[in-house]
């Protein structure tokens, strides 16, 4: 029997899923312009006087606002994800997989019947966790929409230059369009997406090695 045939892994699918959301209604913001500058100059009163650098270094505006983002969802996706709950339960999906894949091939329809109904329950377990992640995504997709709202107002209209240095680039047109998206974009996504993946893992980190020191603290207190 082939893997098509083996449920797959309850993942956080829905995050793709929320990026393409995410995605969508950037558009509709971007294409909007009432919208577009209602909620730019609204974002611009507090990003300004913080992340502008009188204008000059649109470089570090990218950067600064790039850290300021990651870290507001990050934040948010630490504060209601449980890691220790989805760590055992894809563990136990892995197993269950590998079970199912035997059934499968000795085709033990009995077991495969009692094998579906524990991926229900699996899946619901899944779907619980999932819902609590959209949670943070939900509380953040105002903020993250209005500070890159803010953000392409500032590189249309404020700066004074546009063609800045880059590391693989001499000179680079920050508001010229590749692949449908501006180059700001592009140089911006490529500093936030490994830098968010560093700040999940120290998050990740400090919260299994708590519950580590909890777990040890309780058996020392057994113990004793």
């Amino acid at each position: 029997m082939s893997d098509e045939n083996v449920p797959q892994q309850p993942m956080q699918s829905s995050a793709m899923s929320m990026y393409m959301l995410f995605m969508l209604l950037f558009m509709i913001v971007l294409f909007v312009p009432q919208l577009r500058f209602t909620l730019g100059y609204a974002a611009g009163v507090i990003l300004n006087p913080l992340f502008s650098f009188n204008y000059k270094y649109p470089i570090y505006t990218l950067l600064a606002s790039g850290i300021l983002v990651t870290l507001i969802n990050t934040w948010a996706t630490h504060h209601y994800s449980d890691w220790i709950k989805m760590a055992r339960i894809q563990a136990r999906m892995r197993a269950f997989n590998q079970v199912y894949r035997e059934a499968l091939k000795k085709q033990d329809m009995a077991k495969l019947e009692k094998l579906k109904k524990l991926q229900m329950k699996y899946s619901a377990e899944s779907m619980e966790i999932q819902s609590r992640s959209m949670k943070a995504t939900m509380i953040t997709w105002l903020i993250v929409i209005a500070i890159f709202t803010w953000l392409w107002l500032f590189m249309q209209y404020s700066i004074p230059y546009t063609y800045v240095a880059i590391p693989w680039a001499s000179a680079v047109d920050l508001n010229k369009i590749i692949f449908w998206f501006p180059n700001w974009l592009l140089i911006y996504s490529s500093f936030t997406m490994p830098l968010a993946w560093i700040v999940r893992y120290i998050f990740k980190y400090f919260e299994f090695r708590k519950k580590l020191e909890e777990e040890e603290a309780k058996s020392i207190g057994a113990v004793g």
